[in-house]
């Protein structure tokens, strides 16, 4: 594979960032031991990196970025995740750290376009379950009317010219803007403001390249990058051990990967336990509601508030299908 791969860490003791790197680039060295690995990190992550030789061995350069002084945790990491085009030369294909690599890539190095991505949640901009547009719109003063896709930022592929440089400037720029101005740290806003006020440079990018297991199903089967996405507003995800972490915890608690971990990251689609089932767009809307959260969670606890939510959803369904007759 000729296109470099790209990460950026920004990871402590505190969390399970290094964990989530070591299995996606474990699983990518798997097809690609000859890749161009190179790991964006502030300095502070560097020394902690460091202390993992088994993991650093199977990056071909760490590359320390320079930070502004203050900045926590995550907008570290975004500042670097934006700053990426003009920190290191060559075309690349930039991944989170929570994914894992299910097959070759090698059909990247045949992309032609400026910038490639895949639509957030495999979806248009205008059928998405929580569009961003009036927010969008509303903090940089534009209108997305022509806008198609609202689009991942987990997985990029970047050619390298003038023109993607200039895009990641303006890109760093606004996500700034949106950090410090407005008081929203995420760098998918200011992708979006960005891709607009370049003309819509991006490409959309095959869904097997970032299967959003979290959203869709519907790439999942083909995948070659599975991207885990974790929802830490989703109490109970003890059936898959990506969802749940527990498969960065063992890797945090062991220090390297164990036959079990491998075993795992090689078998991760098959790593749900039964049964799961796949929900539509309506049930979906419902268990991420305030309401969907709270029921799950007395019937799961089970008890008299358990037996007393059943009695009444069974008077309730009796009352409606009355007076909907």
């Amino acid at each position: 594979m000729k296109t470099q791969i790209v990460y950026v860490l920004v990871a402590s003791g505190n969390n399970l960032y290094l964990e989530e790197l070591w299995v996606s680039l474990y699983s990518l060295r798997i097809f690609h031991p000859e890749a161009t690995v190179r790991v964006l990190v502030d300095d502070t992550t560097d020394r902690y990196l460091r202390r993992f030789p088994e993991l650093c061995n199977m990056i071909t350069e760490i590359v320390v970025v320079p930070v502004p002084e203050g900045y926590n945790a995550k907008q570290r990491s975004r500042i670097i995740k934006t700053s990426v085009r003009n920190v290191i030369d060559g075309a690349f294909l930039f991944i989170d750290t929570d994914t894992v690599i299910c097959r070759s890539l090698q059909e990247i190095d045949k992309l032609a376009c400026d910038i490639a991505a895949v639509p957030d949640g495999h979806l248009p901009l205008i059928d998405c379950m929580y569009p961003p547009t009036k927010g969008v719109e509303d903090m940089y003063g534009i209108s997305l009317s022509e806008a198609k896709f609202w689009y991942n930022s987990g997985v990029m592929f970047v050619a390298d010219n003038e023109r993607t440089r200039e895009f990641y400037k303006r890109w760093c720029e606004n996500w700034k803007f949106s950090c410090f101005k407005k008081g929203n740290s995420q760098d998918q806003p200011a992708l979006l403001a960005t891709d607009n006020q370049c003309g819509f440079m991006i490409e959309e990018m095959p869904g097997t390249y970032n299967a959003q297991v979290a959203m869709s199903l519907k790439y999942f089967a083909d995948a070659a990058i599975l991207h885990w996405w974790h929802m830490d507003f989703i109490e109970d995800q003890s059936y898959s051990p990506y969802f749940s972490l527990q498969i960065y915890r063992e890797v945090k608690a062991e220090g390297r990967i164990t036959p079990h971990i491998e075993e795992l990251i090689r078998n991760c689609k098959q790593s749900f336990v039964s049964p799961t089932m796949p929900v539509g767009r309506e049930h979906i809307y419902f268990l991420f509601s305030p309401a969907g959260k709270i029921f799950n969670r007395i019937y799961r606890d089970g008890g008299i508030a358990s037996f007393l939510m059943n009695k009444l959803a069974w008077w309730l369904d009796k009352i409606h299908n009355m007076t909907s007759k």
